[in-house]
């Protein structure tokens, strides 16, 4: 790719995260839940410079998020040793996001983010700021990505319609399959 054009992409790119940061911390303030983080950081740069890979799937990013969330208020409840708790809670996240075929990585980090904040809050005051989130995050590089690029996230790149091919060639084709002549 030609210097120019990465350096396009790469200023589109960090203007839209910074719209998104601005955003999110306005979201932050109407909603006061914690809506920015430092995983949201890591998924929005995903959407937005790796659309296409599958760890950017909107399933990925919603569920994984969640999925990972939901373990570690699990393991705060039931798991009264804080390093053992975030040790099971990040171990178990990254085994059920395989096996759920929801793998997102910066959803690995809920866990560390979670434990670390040592806030015992109700459990929808965990879900709720993450469902928001990433719901915003999705939609947020679904919109960059139509409005900016030739990619159409989530459904992959654009395929532009040229000129119609001739009829001919859309016809099916009706040659006859060679015999087989026996042995």
């Amino acid at each position: 790719m030609h210097f120019k054009h990465r350096l396009r992409d790469a200023t589109l790119a960090g203007l839209a995260g910074f719209v998104a940061v601005i955003c999110l911390s306005y979201l932050k303030d109407w909603t006061h839940f914690m809506v920015l983080s430092a995983p949201m950081g890591a998924t929005l740069v995903l959407l937005l410079l790796l659309p296409s890979a599958p760890l950017s799937r909107p399933k990925n990013v919603i569920l994984g998020h969640l999925l990972t969330t939901c373990i570690t208020i699990a393991g705060l409840e039931l798991i009264p040793d804080p390093l053992l708790g975030l040790g099971v809670c990040f171990g178990l996240s990254l085994t059920l996001m395989v096996l759920t075929d929801t793998l997102h990585p910066p959803a690995g980090a809920n866990p560390i983010l979670i434990y670390l904040a040592g806030a015992h809050l109700a459990p929808i005051d965990f879900i709720l700021p993450t469902l928001m989130s990433t719901l915003f995050v999705v939609g947020f590089a679904s919109t960059y990505h139509y409005v900016f690029t030739h990619r159409r996230y989530p459904f992959g790149p654009r395929v532009r319609k040229d000129k119609e091919e001739p009829a001919a060639s859309s016809a099916p084709d009706t040659t006859p399959a060679p015999v087989r002549q026996p042995k």
